[in-house]
């Protein structure tokens, strides 16, 4: 899964809307992973991530590491990667590593809804934005975030056991999703979100 941005604080955030369109197309495609999760067994979510995350990050690193794969990954890609992803790990490998230390760290529903979260919430963010925003801070747009917030919150609310921690993990989503950092936003948003929910939900609980 990509990085993404709806805003022109990094020099890729011109991408033109058909090809953002392309890219998340392709991450909304990741949602796989949530309900993986929501419906497999914990054992048997754990073990298919522990798989998948080695597997693709394995082949992140051939890709790097190997001129002639690189190119021809480039070929077939190149439409749907950010720039800086040509020479480093992929947003997808990030968002792999984020799924799998979510269901290790985080209760059941708060890895589903962290995962979903940044799935869902950040394309709408970035389409929404792209397409009817205005950068106003950190570079991005309140319609890009507005947008991330309404469906994280549509997400988190019937996945999770409490209103309250719906709120708090759409609000810590927005956030992160908006927030310059260095961390790719497909590992920030499901771990902070995670982190957020997982404290209030241990709050609640008295």
């Amino acid at each position: 899964m990509e990085s993404s941005s709806h805003g022109p604080d990094y020099p890729h955030a011109a991408m033109p809307m058909r090809r953002e369109l392309a890219r998340k197309s392709f991450h909304l495609g990741m949602i796989v992973v949530p309900v993986w999760v929501y419906l497999m067994p914990h054992t048997t979510a754990l073990l298919g991530l522990i798989l998948a995350t080695f597997a693709t990050v394995a082949v992140d690193l051939l890709r790097l590491s190997d001129r002639r794969l690189r190119g021809f990954f480039l070929r077939l890609f190149r439409s749907v990667i950010r720039p800086h992803e040509e020479e480093h790990l992929l947003g997808s490998t990030h968002y792999m590593i984020a799924a799998l230390l979510s269901v290790v760290v985080f209760d059941h529903a708060i890895a589903i809804a962290a995962l979903a979260f940044l799935v869902l919430g950040d394309a709408a963010a970035a389409i929404i934005g792209k397409r009817f925003g205005t950068p106003v801070f950190w570079g991005k747009s309140p319609e890009g975030s507005i947008a991330c917030f309404v469906v994280c919150l549509m997400v988190g609310w019937p996945l999770l056991s409490s209103p309250w921690l719906a709120l708090v993990g759409a609000v810590t989503a927005t956030v992160a999703e908006a927030m310059p950092s260095p961390l790719d936003d497909n590992m920030r948003v499901p771990i902070f979100s995670g982190i957020a929910m997982q404290l209030a939900a241990r709050f609640l609980q008295g």
